[in-house]
């Protein structure tokens, strides 16, 4: 399996959560801002989430197995519910719990120089981490709109590297406002409400990406779209005369499962299966019709093989994540296939006997 697109984004950000969570936690012990001391925290759960992602996009890219013959794709979102849970309970949990803390006892801050220099190195480098993450999904998503390539097909380590810079810059901005709303009102009230709500924001991320992990564990449809491409590639076979029963399933955002059951029209079968019987000078003997009826079987099992392999090369030029392809036959065909071909053996015999 290859290299997820989203690693990239994901190395840049651990990288850039790793520096900004040294510089929060200085700033914290030199300011003693609630608000600072949750921005830390934040970022420190940022960086363990996104070493989650990072293992989980690793393990993921494992080729399959005999044990596990569609690969380990679904590790990524395994790893990726961790990060989000981590998100929660740390991120959202502990930073909402500080600032509920410093209104019930509140104590005063100290806000100098290097508390304003942090928050606006934190906020150069989580911003620049921010901008290679949309770029690296805006690079992926061709001509789809960038939100709704977002919702329906990005890779939930892109979302959750773009949700959580998005978030530390949006927190960034409430703690400032915190810092400096308390330091000019003397009251430490404003920089715990900041706290809470840095927490609530990170909240609301972490219960996003749980529910989309979440959906692709479960085994999520294709995205709007593939399905009915798939079937209109199918219905352009001249060989198709109907399809049903279709499925879909995303086992990575690079990889679908598509499956259906065709029914194939006996007429093109039969021409492709270019066989002639012999003629016979009588009715065709048990061992002659035997071996008759194995030849066309044979015939038109490599008929319907071929097209089947024909019908996935079409598919995958359409759809080219779709590297699991199942095409059922429908069951409808054996009972016509055995009326064909005793209808041939009879028609021979007839005209033998004709003949004779």
């Amino acid at each position: 399996m290859a290299t997820p697109s989203s690693l990239p984004a994901v190395i840049a950000a651990l990288a850039a959560n790793t520096l900004v969570t040294l510089l929060k936690f200085v700033a914290f012990f030199l300011s003693g801002s609630g608000a600072m001391l949750s921005e830390a925290i934040h970022s420190a759960a940022d960086t363990g989430n996104q070493l989650l992602l990072f293992i989980g996009l690793k393990r993921g890219a494992r080729q399959g197995d005999e044990e596990f013959p569609y690969g380990y794709g679904g590790e990524r979102f395994v790893f990726g519910l961790l990060s989000a849970a981590g998100i929660f309970f740390v991120g959202c949990g502990v930073t909402v719990y500080h600032g509920i803390e410093g209104l019930r006892h509140p104590h005063a801050t100290s806000v100098n120089v290097v508390t304003f220099v942090v928050l606006g190195l934190s906020f150069l480098i989580e911003g620049s981490a921010l901008v290679f993450a949309a770029r690296s999904i805006a690079a992926q998503r061709g001509s789809m709109p960038f939100f709704r390539y977002v919702r329906e097909k990005a890779d939930p380590a892109s979302v959750a590297i773009l949700l959580e810079d998005g978030a530390a810059v949006l927190g960034l901005f409430l703690a400032a406002i915190g810092i400096v709303a308390s330091y000019y009102t003397g009251s430490p009230v404003w920089d715990a409400i900041a706290s809470i709500l840095v927490g609530l924001l990170l909240g609301f991320v972490a219960i996003h990406l749980v529910t989309q992990n979440r959906e692709l564990l479960i085994g999520m449809a294709v995205p709007d779209g593939v399905e009915e491409a798939f079937v209109r590639v199918l219905r352009e076979r001249p060989s198709v005369r109907g399809v049903r029963d279709v499925k879909s399933r995303r086992i990575t955002p690079e990889v679908y499962k598509l499956k259906a059951e065709v029914t194939f029209d006996a007429a093109f079968l039969a021409a492709r299966l270019d066989l002639t019987l012999p003629a016979q000078p009588g009715a065709l003997s048990g061992a002659e019709r035997e071996r008759t009826l194995r030849v066309v079987a044979d015939g038109a099992l490599l008929a319907i093989s071929k097209e089947i392999d024909d019908i996935e090369v079409a598919v995958r030029a359409v759809i080219p994540e779709a590297r699991h392809i199942d095409i059922e036959v429908d069951h409808h065909i054996e009972d016509r296939l055995a009326d064909s071909i005793r209808e041939r053996a009879s028609l021979r015999a007839t005209s033998a006997e004709m003949s004779s």
